[in-house]
């Protein structure tokens, strides 16, 4: 299949790559399948989450395991079921970034993570609650956080 995206053209993807989000991401509930895509080949630090329906709405995120390896977040049991899994250790987890033009400005949600089942490609954006992450998060500083 093929799907034309924001950052990369028009690329070749396959069903099995599909992630749903049966309940989209904040404030886009209705986009549901999307794709991750890396930047780089060698780099699954920063990657783009790109809708396969709306070639504009794509979301840069972060592998936050790579800047920050003390984040641990933790899901309700709810949150967990929704995503068949027993624990948060089975899940990936990437954040959105909003980047400035002014890259010292540039934010990182870490309070409200994408949790991915690799398993089954089922997806849902949660709220952690656990008041150390931040909802904007400074990128430049992120590394520092660890």
């Amino acid at each position: 299949m093929e799907t034309n995206t924001k950052y990369f053209g028009t690329i070749t993807y396959t069903t099995d790559e599909v992630i749903t989000f049966a309940h989209g991401i904040f404030g886009f509930e209705e986009s549901k399948k999307f794709l991750l895509i890396r930047f780089a080949e060698d780099n699954e630090g920063m990657l783009c989450l790109q809708n396969i329906e709306e070639p504009s709405l794509a979301f840069v995120v972060i592998n936050p395991f790579a800047f920050l390896p003390t984040y641990a977040p933790s899901l309700s049991a709810d949150e967990l079921k929704t995503l068949a899994a027993a624990d948060s250790t089975e899940l990936m987890f990437y954040n959105i970034c909003v980047l400035k033009d002014i890259p010292e400005e540039s934010t990182v949600n870490l309070r409200c993570p994408l949790a991915i089942n690799p398993e089954n490609k089922n997806g849902m954006q949660v709220i952690l609650d656990n008041e150390k992450y931040s909802f904007r998060q400074p990128l430049n500083n992120l590394a520092k956080e660890s």
